[in-house]
C-alpha cells in the first residue's frame, strides 16, 4: 500500500513538473521565435512545448530515477478523453488548435490549450524518461 501511494505522489509530481515546468521553461524563450498570428502561436508551443518537455523529462529520470516519470502520460490523457468527450461539434479541429470551414475560421485555442497541450506536454516527458531510463538504467546492486 505504501509504495502504490509513493508512486502515486511521484506521478503527480512529474505531472506538474511535466506540465508547470515545460510552460515556465518555454515562457524563458517564448520572445526568441515571433509570431504573427493564431496559427503560429500554436505552432510555436507545440514545438516548444515537446521538445521541452522531452528534455526536462530525460533530466528528470537522471535525477529521480523514478518509474512514475515513464507513466506521466496516463493522467492528461484521461484528461484529453475527457475534452474529447464534452466537444460538440468539431471535435478534432478544436482540439488540434485548428479551425474547420473557412481558412478565415478562428481556431479554437481555449481547447487546445486546456486539453492538447498538457496531453503533449506530458506525453513527450514520458517518451524523454523512457528514453533516458534506457541509455541510463538504475544500476542493480546486490545485497
Amino acid at each position: 500500500m505504501l509504495r502504490a501511494l509513493r508512486f502515486l505522489g511521484f506521478l503527480v509530481v512529474h505531472t506538474v513538473v511535466a506540465i508547470i515546468g515545460t510552460a515556465i521553461a518555454e515562457g524563458a524563450i517564448w520572445k526568441l521565435v515571433p509570431a504573427h498570428s493564431v496559427a503560429g502561436v500554436v505552432w510555436k508551443d507545440c514545438i516548444f512545448g515537446t521538445t521541452l518537455a522531452t528534455l526536462i523529462g530525460f533530466a528528470m529520470w537522471r535525477t529521480w530515477r523514478t518509474s512514475a516519470a515513464k507513466w506521466v502520460w496516463v493522467l492528461p490523457a484521461i484528461w484529453f478523453a475527457f475534452g474529447f468527450l464534452i466537444r460538440r461539434g468539431d471535435v478534432w479541429g478544436g482540439l488540434f488548435g485548428i479551425g474547420s470551414g473557412s481558412v478565415l475560421a478562428v481556431p479554437d485555442t481555449r481547447s487546445f490549450f486546456a486539453f492538447t497541450t498538457p496531453f503533449l506536454r506530458a506525453s513527450f516527458y514520458s517518451v524523454g524518461a523512457s528514453v533516458s531510463s534506457l541509455l541510463f538504467p538504475v544500476p542493480v546492486t546486490s545485497a
